[in-house]
């Protein structure tokens, strides 16, 4: 599509003389010509950071563009370096998706040089709306293989891998890594389609800085999933914290609705149609980090520890065997001395080290010790009873029972 844009502003230039450019709605540069005749401050910036400064952009919306039908002149403005333009709608099949831009400093376009250029408008928008048809077949045909690509049926799994890339939709680099998007609400309600579309704009903004063929995309009903090669992951391990600020800023930042977004990191997969086991870890990592608030808002499954053993099990079973009655009875009798065994546990019996995370003299860690061997009857020098305590424990806090 930019090289055919190219091709338009280019020609337009020649024909006129002078310098032309299209922005997309956002007014983010998308194709520009070689320099004809005066220039400004604003169109130098533009062509170095792609898009307008902050104080053109304030000056651009007072102009309410998105209302015109046909060729407009926008006056100078001396303290932002803008010199007079005429702007003319980028629309085709009464859809809008940008504008074409020309610098017009002595007033002197003619009426049919301004036909020219809503006629290179025209040609512009076609490209622009075939690109977004070829761009939503590719976003449904993408996400059909991915929806595959998850399947319980190997066979499937595989077909849906081998299409993916010899459709070109992704480039195999190795072992993929699957990560994971989740609103969480801050009320009853739960995602609805506007989510979901704000989720599927946040997957595209995040897989264009991953670059062409880098990763695939799915939003489910209450979700979103980026598959991307893991050597891209270590490249730029900024992409969940990405995934997560972009969903966040496309669902209404920290609304009433959503409290934050969660987003979870599968382990790597060895080839991508094993991604589904990446994905399934993703999911656990999601359910650790919704009851235990230390994991959130950005969780990656080789970090849960031995929560990742539990939350591979079902609830309903863990709430069944799970949950030794040592770990109940330490809950109903002093939820202080819950906390106590579990650090002093996860700490592997160091007093000094749980003094120091509770605050406590060490004397009255061995105190509170014995208490917790008083109430459970286990023996915490013994090895199987501080396992059967610290698993207990771990499924309590994962059950939300603590």
């Amino acid at each position: 599509m930019l090289e055919e844009l190219q091709r338009v502003v280019e020609t337009l230039a020649h024909r006129l003389g002078r310098a032309v450019a299209v922005d997309d709605l956002d007014f983010r540069l998308l194709a520009y010509s070689a320099h004809f005749g005066e220039g400004d401050e604003w169109r130098a910036r533009v062509i170095l950071s792609r898009e307008a400064p902050p104080e053109a952009l304030a000056w651009l919306r007072r102009q309410r563009l998105g209302r015109m039908t046909g060729p407009v002149r926008l006056p100078a403005d001396k303290e932002l370096g803008i010199l007079p333009r005429v702007v003319v709608p980028v629309v085709y099949q009464n859809m809008r998706f940008g504008y074409l831009w020309l610098i017009d400093a002595e007033g002197s376009l003619s009426d049919e040089q301004l036909a020219l250029a809503s006629a290179a408008a025209v040609d512009a928008g076609a490209i622009c709306f075939r690109e977004r048809v070829v761009s939503q077949l590719r976003t449904a045909q993408e996400g059909e293989l991915v929806r595959d690509l998850f399947s319980d049926d190997e066979q499937a799994r595989g077909i849906a891998s081998a299409r993916l890339v010899e459709s070109g939709l992704f480039a195999p680099r190795g072992d993929v890594t699957v990560v994971v998007a989740r609103p969480i609400a801050g009320g009853a309600d739960g995602v609805d389609e506007d989510d979901r579309i704000a989720l599927q704009a946040a997957l595209d903004t995040v897989s264009t800085r991953l670059g062409d063929r880098g990763s695939l995309r799915l939003v489910r009903p209450d979700h979103a999933v980026l598959v991307i090669a893991s050597a891209t992951l270590r490249r730029s391990p900024e992409t969940p914290d990405a995934l997560r600020t972009t969903s966040l800023d496309r669902l209404g930042g920290r609304s009433a609705k959503w409290r934050d977004v969660h987003v979870a990191t599968g382990s790597a997969a060895r080839r991508l149609d094993d991604a589904v086991t990446s994905y399934t870890q993703a999911l656990d990592a999601l359910r650790v980090a919704e009851v235990v608030p230390s994991f959130a808002p950005l969780v990656a499954h080789e970090t849960l520890g031995i929560y990742a053993l539990l939350a591979a099990q079902p609830f309903d079973q863990l709430g069944t065997y799970g949950v030794h009655p040592s770990a109940r009875q330490l809950l109903e009798a002093d939820r202080d001395l819950f906390t106590t065994a579990e650090v002093y546990l996860d700490r592997a019996g160091d007093a000094r080290s749980t003094a120091a995370e509770l605050g406590l003299h060490r004397a009255s860690v061995y105190h509170r010790v014995r208490r917790i061997e008083d109430v459970t009857g286990l023996d915490l020098s013994d090895g199987q009873h501080r396992l059967l305590l610290h698993l207990g424990i771990k499924v309590s806090r994962l059950l939300g029972l603590v």
